[in-house]
């Protein structure tokens, strides 16, 4: 199955600006990418989301993400979840608010990305950093950050800036 262009965006979004993020991008013709962090990396996430944004980065047959915790979807790195909304920043800034999905002591943080046409948003805890868990209780492939509660939020504001692109782009019946 073909990796759509909003996915390779994402992608792009994410291993620009969360730390320790790995992306393998596999063309249709059978070139591959990786970028991000780590030793197999071949670009950094910024040249990577360059190459996106240049359209030098298409056709992709196959997507891996390091770092993107299966069961919900974000990308985890310590005390912080992140995901990608495919609303402006100031779209997802309102819908975030709009929704309260995010009351202290947790913080969201939107970066807008106009030339991928998305934003990157960073759900964190003030004021203290749970503990982290033993490292066995993690799926493979997920950094070593547990937190219930942080993951439960973050969901909460990625469905209020999905609901929100959805509400945006319905025709109205």
């Amino acid at each position: 199955m073909t990796v759509t262009d909003p996915q390779v965006r994402s992608a792009a979004a994410l291993v620009a600006v969360v730390p320790d993020l790995v992306c393998r991008l596999t063309t249709a013709a059978g070139a591959r990418i990786v970028a991000g962090a780590g030793d197999s990396a071949q670009v950094c996430g910024q040249a990577f989301r360059d190459l996106v944004v240049s359209g030098q980065a298409t056709d992709a047959a196959h997507l891996q993400m390091d770092g993107i915790d299966p069961r919900t979807g974000l990308a985890v790195t310590p005390g912080a979840r992140w995901f990608v909304s495919p609303l402006p920043a100031s779209h997802t800034t309102a819908a975030l608010r709009d929704a309260q999905a995010v009351a202290p002591p947790y913080l969201a943080m939107v970066r807008g990305d106009q030339e991928l046409g998305v934003s990157v948003v960073r759900v964190t805890r003030s004021g203290f950093a749970a503990p982290a868990p033993p490292a066995s209780s993690l799926p493979s492939g997920v950094l070593q950050d547990a937190d219930s509660d942080l993951d439960e939020i973050a969901l909460a504001a990625f469905s209020s800036c999905l609901v929100a692109h959805l509400i945006a782009t319905t025709d109205a019946v």
